[in-house]
């Protein structure tokens, strides 16, 4: 089990920040090697595919993301389930994101585990752990950035 957790501040107030989450196909974008994003059954089903180098491996993961629960302005709770296509490799996700309002923006935490198996799981989990952080180091950036041109350049 991998834990997965990042505090972001978003240089909007929490409304904005709450429509930016659900902007799917924009928010999706911020996921590093995230595409083909499809709404399955909006705003509860999705489905998208995440393209990453892990250690010496490709991957390919098809997820299904299914929202779980909802408080609608503050929190949600996401689970996404997938297997890569071509190592086989089982993967879960489970994931808190939560928005709070901080300083004169927004605080975004996201707080989950994930769990990977077959022969990704056999890089073992420094390799993964590392992997996970760099992922979302690059969604802040991204996220930012993506903030940041919804502006016009500035934040």
């Amino acid at each position: 089990m991998i834990d997965v957790a990042r505090v972001i501040e978003l240089p909007v107030a929490p409304p904005e920040a709450w429509r930016i989450l659900w902007d799917v196909a924009k928010l999706a974008r911020c996921v590093p090697g995230c595409d083909d994003v499809q709404d399955v059954e909006p705003p509860h089903r999705y489905r998208a595919t995440v393209r990453q180098r892990v250690g010496p491996f490709h991957v390919e993961l098809p997820l299904d993301v299914v929202v779980d629960s909802l408080e609608d302005g503050a929190r949600l709770a996401v689970k996404a389930t997938g297997r890569d296509t071509v190592l086989s490799s089982p993967v879960k996700v489970s994931m808190v994101v939560a928005l709070a309002a901080g300083g004169p923006g927004t605080v975004l935490t996201l707080q989950g585990k994930a769990d990977v198996g077959g022969k990704l799981a056999g890089l073992g989990q420094g390799v993964i752990q590392r992997k996970t952080r760099d992922v979302l180091d690059e969604f802040a950036a991204n996220l930012e950035q993506l903030l940041k041109a919804r502006d016009g350049g500035g934040a």
